[in-house]
């Protein structure tokens, strides 16, 4: 390997690390946070999806910025941006501000992708997949820091003050990218399609709004089917104006190649899943039993934290075989593993397994996923040309989001929908209960997962194994 190699990925790598750690740091804290505010989960699950929104709709135009100003120089905007956000995250007096905060935090959505077209930009052939197979890695090695660290501040101090923790650490970052990475070069201004954003932004925003409240109006009431049609409609005009607008915020004609076309949509659907699935475990985990494990924030933490190792491991070894075995073998191959074991996984959970048996399921199941994840982005990458590499790793990381997005709402929809009573006490012979997510609701959510990556197994039949110039 060149000394390049070593050096872009460290710092890249660093980059992602703390990046995925201040992501990571809130989950174990996400029923603390709600019972902070006094919020359901439903409410509760826009702490992530508020954040995933706005950077779903801002990573394509983040991507047109990168390709005509140079990526280190946005890099550097959003950095400095993301530490602001962080901060003002850290003091939110209440669950408004928090949701703005976490809103503003969502540019920092954008820092991985601007990552991995730097890694395009400045390696070959030969040591990109590797590359990219650690910098995704980078995800578990953020998590299985973020995770426990995180957990045990909220436990025994404040969950503001895991996210302060990181403060110094951005600033450390920022100058050295700014002293590290070397200039990109600058393309042609390309035009901002800021109706597309208003249009993909607002029928996201409506259709994550009808799905919250859901619960509440019901799910065959007129207000909520009312207000999940005008999301459906606003999205269709979207649709309309992508394929007719000069420069829109997605590319339609990206989707008519299919080795770029499978990786883009199968983004939304590993996007959707993932997240559904890490809603329900942090909560199943901290419920009180029959339904959940009864654990603490950090005993949480701590179990979750070897899971995110997985990750680690599963990211290089995939993106190692891409060479030897080919993207369409290995996207099939683990999209297939992954329907199975989370579909074993919804049907277990019925039958109350054992702690130990959980975690087995959930590491074959993020093992399989992270392999898709890392060949879906190496197919995208290597499909692409340079000149217009940042753009579709923007594009790449809206789809993503979009399913980041709705996963969490409605993991949360349904946990306020499926309930059961839990006795809290018994208070002059008159006993006093609270309503908790019942075990169906998790089951629902693992079943809908698992069905939705189905949706990659189809895709990836298009694929076809070639390699394209650059």
């Amino acid at each position: 390997m060149r000394k390049e190699f070593f050096k872009y990925l460290i710092v890249l790598a660093s980059i992602s690390i703390l990046t995925m750690y201040i992501e990571m740091v809130v989950l174990p804290s996400l029923p603390t946070i709600e019972k902070q505010f006094n919020v359901s989960e439903s409410d509760g699950s826009w702490i992530l999806s508020s954040e995933t929104l706005v950077g779903m709709t801002l990573s394509p135009v983040i991507g047109k910025l990168a390709d005509t100003y140079g990526r280190k120089k946005v890099l550097l905007y959003i950095l400095i941006f993301y530490t602001v956000s962080v901060f003002l995250t850290s003091i939110s007096p209440n669950f408004g501000v928090l949701i703005i905060s976490r809103s503003i935090q969502g540019i920092g959505l954008s820092i991985n992708p601007l990552a991995y077209t730097i890694l395009r930009e400045r390696l070959n052939n030969r040591e990109l997949p590797i590359a990219q197979g650690i910098i995704a890695s980078t995800f578990a090695v953020g998590a299985a820091v973020a995770i426990p660290i995180g957990s045990y501040i909220a436990q025994y101090y404040s969950w503001q003050l895991a996210y302060e923790t990181a403060l110094p650490l951005l600033i450390v970052i920022i100058f050295v990218t700014r002293y590290s990475l070397p200039q990109s070069v600058m393309r042609e201004e390309q035009k901002i399609d800021s109706l597309g954003i208003l249009l993909l932004s607002s029928s996201f925003l409506t259709i994550g709004i009808s799905l919250t409240e859901a619960p509440t109006l019901g799910w065959l009431s007129f207000q909520f089917l009312s207000l999940l049609s005008l999301g459906l409609i606003l999205f269709y005009f979207f649709l309309r104006h992508i394929s007719r607008a000069e420069n829109p915020l997605i590319n339609v004609s990206d989707f008519k190649n299919p080795n770029i076309a499978v990786p883009l949509l199968s983004s939304f659907v590993t996007g959707f899943g993932l997240f559904l699935t890490f809603q329900s475990l942090v909560f199943m985990l901290e419920l009180p039993k029959p339904v959940g494990y009864n654990m603490t924030i950090f005993e949480a933490g701590l179990t979750m934290s070897p899971i995110a190792l997985i990750l680690l491991i599963a990211g290089p070894f995939f993106g190692s075989l891409v060479n030897k075995v080919g993207y369409k073998k290995i996207i099939l191959s683990t999209s297939s593993f992954s329907v199975i074991a989370i579909l074993t996984l919804s049907y277990l959970i019925g039958l109350k397994v054992s702690l130990i048996e959980l975690m087995l399921l959930l590491v074959l199941v993020l093992f399989f996923i992270s392999g898709m994840n890392i060949t879906r982005i190496t197919l995208l990458l290597a499909s692409t040309s340079k000149r217009r590499m940042a753009t579709i790793t923007g594009t790449n990381t809206s789809m993503r989001l979009m399913g980041n997005t709705l996963g969490p709402i409605i993991a949360g929809s349904i946990e306020s929908t499926f309930r059961q009573p839990l006795l809290l006490t018994i208070y002059n012979g008159i006993p006093l209960f609270t309503f908790i997510p019942s075990i169906l609701a998790f089951q629902y959510s693992f079943l809908i997962s698992g069905i939705i990556i189905v949706g990659v197994i189809m895709l990836a039949t298009k694929i076809r194994e070639e390699r394209v110039s650059v």
